[in-house]
């Protein structure tokens, strides 16, 4: 795996593992909200600061639990376990919660892990000081008005916990959250104290609405609504895949029944990352029959005769090496800076001219090239007509396989997908969809 290869993958790792650390955030944060709204009324301020300040705590011990930090993990529990007693026997402690939780981020990430958690524990802080404090003040909730002025207090400083995160995420989503929780906090506080808790709850919840949509586009992941339910949206998008489709090498979707390799194509296609140019080498499908985008390289493998007037090669499926070549020539007319995905049903052509060794043989060579040279190449193959020793072939070199196939069940046709992972080691049953 050259540099490159690496450094994409790393890249993948941690968006995966930020996806994981903002659900759990939205998750706890969602619940809290979720309990202040309904019974907000008979609450005390105290006991609201504390179940805010349970979802920040079970946030923080998910985020340990994702990158295996134990001490942000122990950080977390701690917090969380003096919430609690502190809800039970006495609320208007929950703030030595936040005092803990923010030291402990505060010590872990000066001396230790980052400089961004450092200041993310330095705000929780603050805010943990404001709140211990105004509890002690006489008179100090007496209005709402006054209470919702530490709360105010409390969301620009959060406002500013996102924004300090995103300088290290290099996440504008995250970015532009923190500066609307501090505009929305101040603006509703001066004019409008009422209606603080919905307005930023609705501001968190849209923010990390376009914050996941932003990471999972990092991945490549984002399915358009009409492919749902499409073979290969299901298979790669739900259970299939963790990383966008130009990380792995060789990909082998094998199809039985009606399902028709030209759809499995253009969900690809629509999948890929814009910095992936597509090179299509198709057999049976013919390249009118896909909408191909603007990068496109095609080649079709086929004994079709009258296609002199095509605009794109046409190569005869007896002959390997031409199609090897014209490979090779495409590869090389590729940027440095963007990555070559392979895609096509070719091999449904060139099956048929070759003996179970010469598959054997081209077929090892292909998948060599795509790990030495690394590129990635999908093939789609109609495995109900070949013989089984040129699908287990097929299988034998695919770092990802994707298997459909159609049965009858109590008098109905149901279609049924199957995926074999071997990168991050992802084995699936047969599903319906």
């Amino acid at each position: 795996m050259n540099n490159k290869s690496i450094e994409r993958t790393d890249r993948s790792d941690h968006t995966r593992g930020e996806i994981l650390i903002w659900i759990g955030f939205a998750a706890s944060f969602f619940f809290a909200f979720l309990v202040m709204s309904l019974i907000s009324g008979e609450l005390t301020p105290d006991q609201i600061g504390a179940i805010f300040t349970i979802g920040m705590s079970v946030g923080y011990v998910n985020h340990g639990i994702v990158d295996r930090e134990k001490k942000m993990i122990f950080i977390g529990a701690l917090s969380l376990a003096v919430v609690l007693v502190s809800l039970v026997f006495a609320p208007m402690f929950f703030p030595l919660g936040l005092i803990i939780l923010g030291c402990g981020l505060a010590g872990s990430g000066f001396f230790g892990r980052s400089r961004t958690e450092g200041f993310a524990g330095i705000y929780i802080t603050i805010g943990g000081i404001i709140h211990l404090l105004s509890g002690f003040v006489p008179g100090f909730y007496e209005t709402m008005y006054e209470g919702y002025a530490v709360w105010a207090i409390w969301m620009v400083l959060v406002g500013l916990l996102f924004i300090n995160i995103s300088r290290e995420t290099k996440n504008p989503a995250t970015y532009y959250l923190g500066i609307s929780l501090i505009l929305v906090a101040v603006v509703t506080h001066t004019f409008y104290p009422e209606i603080l808790f919905m307005s930023v709850g609705v501001v968190f919840f849209v923010g990390m609405g376009v914050n996941f949509v932003y990471l999972y586009r990092l991945l490549g992941r984002t399915p358009k609504i009409g492919e749902i339910f499409s073979f290969a949206a299901r298979a790669l998008f739900l259970h299939g895949l963790k990383k966008p489709i130009d990380q792995y090498n060789i990909l082998a979707i094998l199809i039985k029944g009606n399902i028709g390799a030209e759809t499995i194509i253009q969900d690809l296609m629509s999948k890929l990352e814009p910095r992936c140019v597509p090179i299509l080498l198709l057999g049976p499908t013919a390249p009118m029959q896909v909408s191909l985008i603007g990068t496109a390289k095609v080649g079709w493998i086929t004994t079709v005769s009258s296609t002199s007037d095509l605009k794109y090669p046409v190569i005869s499926p007896e002959d390997p090496t031409s199609v090897n070549i014209f490979l090779n020539k495409t590869l090389e007319s590729i940027a440095d800076n963007m990555n070559p995905v392979v895609i096509g049903d070719f091999l449904d052509n060139m099956i048929p001219h070759m003996d179970e060794s010469l598959f054997y043989k081209y077929y090892a060579d292909l998948a060599s090239s795509a790990r030495v040279v690394n590129y990635t190449i999908v093939f789609i193959v109609k495995a109900d007509i070949h013989s089984d020793a040129y699908i287990n072939v097929v299988k034998r070199f695919a770092d990802v396989i994707i298997e459909n196939r159609e049965r009858e069940e109590k008098g109905k046709l149901v279609r049924e997908v199957r995926v074999s992972n071997q990168v991050d080691n992802i084995h699936t049953d047969w599903e319906k969809y």
